[in-house]
């Protein structure tokens, strides 16, 4: 009895300094419909036939193609992320289409994609270009706002994107909600495949802006802590 308690009590003690963290697994970052979201999109779609159109002329095919699919877009979508200590590969879906798919090797400083051509690679951390512009973070931790996700503690990171456009004397800026526990290891400061060029737990909730005013949430789940077989040769 006293070895079992001592056990039990040195993988808790592990657990708490994050030595027994979790380095490989797989979970979906789903996106459901939303009111206020699709709310949104509708107004929009109202919108666009109306400006568009000037009341005595009907829209032309091209116009009238154009917005029949932003107002049928799916909205249930995904990013099924399947991860090791090295290696992340995203797979994004539209109800259950695969739509994009790439791989992501922090320590290689890879980004690894497909195209008609075949497999493409580029940098995944990406060096400050002033003719380009250049993206900084500044990330805000409340590790007494909390969430139960997938059976993992998560706590509050607010992230402030700053996109630095050439000739531009103002930053862009988008805030993205994070919800992210420190007992999954995730790989290269993965935030639906932004690259943060530093680490941060992992993300099981984003809630990322669609605009000002309104944002979109994803939430991990089906979350397992093993993977399938030859997954990192479906890119």
């Amino acid at each position: 009895m006293k070895r079992f308690i001592y056990s039990f009590l040195t993988v808790m003690c592990l657990s708490t300094l994050g030595h027994a963290q979790t380095i490989q697994g797989r979970f979906c970052l789903e996106y459901y419909p939303q009111p206020l979201v699709e709310t949104y999109v509708d107004s929009l779609v109202s919108y666009l036939t109306k400006e568009l159109s000037d009341g005595e002329n009907p829209l032309d095919s091209i116009t009238e193609d154009y917005i029949e699919h932003f107002s049928s877009l799916a909205t249930r979508k995904s990013k099924c992320v399947y991860f090791t200590s090295d290696t992340i590969l995203i797979h994004e879906k539209v109800d259950d289409e695969l739509t994009n798919a790439y791989m992501i090797l922090p320590a290689l400083n890879q980004l690894i994609s497909r195209d008609q051509g075949g497999l493409v690679r580029q940098n995944y951390f990406l060096e400050p270009s002033a003719e380009l512009g250049y993206f900084d973070y500044t990330i805000t931790t409340d590790e007494n706002d909390t969430k139960l996700i997938e059976g993992f503690l998560c706590y509050r990171l607010d992230l402030v994107e700053s996109f630095y456009a050439p000739n531009e004397t103002s930053p862009r800026e988008k805030k993205y909600t994070l919800y992210v526990t420190d007992d999954i290891e995730l790989p290269g400061g993965f935030v639906l495949g932004n690259n943060l060029n530093r680490i941060i737990g992992c993300p099981l909730e984003i809630q990322e802006p669609l605009n000002s005013k309104v944002s979109i949430a994803y939430r991990a789940k089906g979350l397992r802590l093993n993977l399938p077989d030859g997954v990192f040769g479906s890119l």
